[in-house]
Parts: structure tokens; C-alpha cells; sequence
């Protein structure tokens, strides 16, 4: 992460009794209600209840109510791992390791869209986390659930890769077989079966101290065309036309077409980086992250 940015994931939510979505109101009241009870959650660990929701706050920006909230888990006793150098022998013991570790999220309920905040640390588990855990917090009152949904879908793929500014492009393609392409993903085929090339990856960055910018006629063009055809997969960052920083991560690529086609339709992880410096305070975040979440939806 560079520094002066923080960032955070995207997405699409909803809270819901049953099919009747809650509204900003709704969703605050919900929140304060349940305000700091432990909720069992299932990892790894097992299900244990050390889930909690914090700090549930609403404000307005821009004149959208903006809701703003934590989820943290509260640390227990754990094994560790220490080394006796004079027996030279490795034993396991409990380490009390009490505290708190948790994500922030900044809410817009009447676009149906959040940012999680998506550090990963000592003290922040992220964004992932963070909302597998807010699903818990939900779905321990009777009769709510959430649907939270990463944002980048195959349209808003190819929207990005119209309209950003790219500083990184990664993509594996293969040659197309037997499916039509555009011309220009042909001749690209082309030259790949040419030299025997049944696989391609490769990142593309631009010139120093500038962005790269798909054109009409381009390779940048051509892989995506394969792709769209089923034929590779594509990652890519650079700047929203708001100036964000942003990113869109690959999915697995497959060599048979139909999974890669059925990957790239499920939506992926959209990753947007908000502006920070040593002065800005926690009250600060959640209205910057707020007004990107605007720039982005509204």
C-alpha cells in the first residue's frame, strides 16, 4: 500500500428481514440494538462466539445519510510456538493474547453500496473477514440476513477498461479454438499458434510517468476480446476517472473455455484506495471514503 492511502472494497449490500430490504433508519436502530453482543461466528477455530458489532454511527455527506459501524473479534488464548535454545527443543504453549482485532466499514443505504475497510494487520483482519463476520452479526437475529456482493461484474470490467487511466494490465490468454474472435484477437491468436504458444501471461505497465489507455486497435483490445470470448483472464489498476486508484483482481484462469467464461461473469473484487496522511483522524475516513463511494455510485 502506498503511503497516504488506505484501502477499501467495494461493494453491493443489502440488509434484509425476509425479501423486505431495511432502510438507513432501519439498519441503524438494528445496529444499535445489537451493539456490542458477542455472536458466534464458524472459522477455522471453530464456532466460537467472539464477533461483536461496534460504534454504529450515522451522518450526512454530500446529502446522503452515510452509516458507519465496526466489527471486531475479541482475541483469546492461543498456542504458540518457543524455541529453548540450551534444550534446543521447540514447545508449544498458551499464550493470553486478550484485545481486539476489527475492520471499519462506511455505508450509503439508499445507494446499496459499502467500502470495508480492507487493511491487514496486527490490529485490522480485513475487508473479507470483515464482512463474513458482519453476515454473522445479521444473521444472529432471527429472520435477517445480507447479501454482500463484490462489485466488479463483467460489465463494469469492460466499463474500467474504457474509461481508467491504467498504470497495471495482467492477463493469460490462450489462442482462440474454434470459437470466432474479433480480428484483431485473431491475428493475435494467430501469431501465438505461430510459435507454438498454447499459453500467455504477461503484465503490461506503461511508460514511465504516464498511464496506458485502451485503444481501437491495440493489444490491450485484442486480449480483452479473447477474453470476452472465453479465451483468458484480465486483471487491471490504475486511475477511475474521478482520479481514484483502484484495482480489479484476475480471476483463476482455466484452459477450458466455459469455466473461464463462467468466472469472469461472477463478480470480483473491486479494490479502491482513499487518500490518508498523519493528521487524518477516524472521523476523517469515513467522510473520504464516503465521497469516493459517491464519485463511484451516484
Amino acid at each position: 500500500m502506498a503511503r497516504g492511502e488506505r484501502p477499501f472494497l467495494f461493494c453491493r449490500y443489502k440488509i434484509r428481514s425476509e425479501e423486505e430490504s431495511l432502510g438507513a433508519t432501519a439498519q441503524l436502530k438494528l445496529f444499535e440494538d445489537i451493539q456490542g453482543q458477542a455472536v458466534s461466528h464458524r472459522s477455522r477455530e471453530g464456532i466460537v462466539a467472539d464477533t461483536l458489532l461496534m460504534r454504529p454511527r450515522k451522518i450526512t455527506v454530500e446529502g446522503f445519510t452515510v452509516l458507519t459501524w465496526s466489527v471486531g473479534q475479541q482475541q483469546t488464548a492461543r498456542m504458540k510456538a518457543d524455541y529453548d535454545p540450551v534444550a534446543d527443543e521447540i514447545r508449544m504453549v498458551e499464550r493470553n493474547d486478550e484485545g481486539l482485532r476489527f475492520v471499519d466499514f462506511v455505508a450509503l443505504p439508499d445507494l446499496g453500496v459499502l467500502a470495508v475497510d480492507d487493511r491487514l494487520n496486527d490490529i485490522h483482519f480485513g475487508g473479507k473477514q470483515g464482512i463474513s463476520r458482519l453476515k454473522s452479526v445479521i444473521r444472529s437475529e432471527e429472520g435477517l440476513d445480507a447479501d454482500i456482493i463484490y462489485e466488479a461484474t463483467a460489465d463494469e470490467v469492460q466499463n474500467a477498461l474504457k474509461s481508467w487511466s491504467l498504470t497495471n494490465f495482467n492477463f493469460t490468454i490462450r489462442p482462440n479454438n474454434p470459437r470466432p474472435v474479433s480480428r484483431l484477437a485473431e491475428e493475435l491468436s494467430e501469431q501465438m499458434k505461430a510459435d507454438g504458444i498454447g499459453r500467455l501471461s504477461a503484465r503490461a505497465v506503461p511508460k514511465s510517468d504516464d498511464t496506458m489507455q485502451m485503444g481501437d486497435s491495440g493489444l490491450i483490445q485484442a486480449v480483452a476480446d479473447l477474453v470476452d470470448a472465453g479465451y483468458g483472464q484480465l486483471a487491471l489498476a490504475g486511475r477511475t476517472e474521478d482520479g481514484l486508484r483502484a484495482e480489479i483482481k484476475k480471476p483463476k484462469y482455466s484452459a477450458d473455455r466455459q469455466q473461464n467464461e463462467a468466472a469472469s461473469e461472477k463478480p470480483r473484487e473491486l479494490r479502491v484506495w482513499v487518500e490518508v496522511d498523519a493528521n487524518t483522524t477516524d472521523d476523517d475516513v469515513v467522510i473520504i471514503a464516503a465521497e469516493a463511494l459517491i464519485k463511484f455510485y451516484s
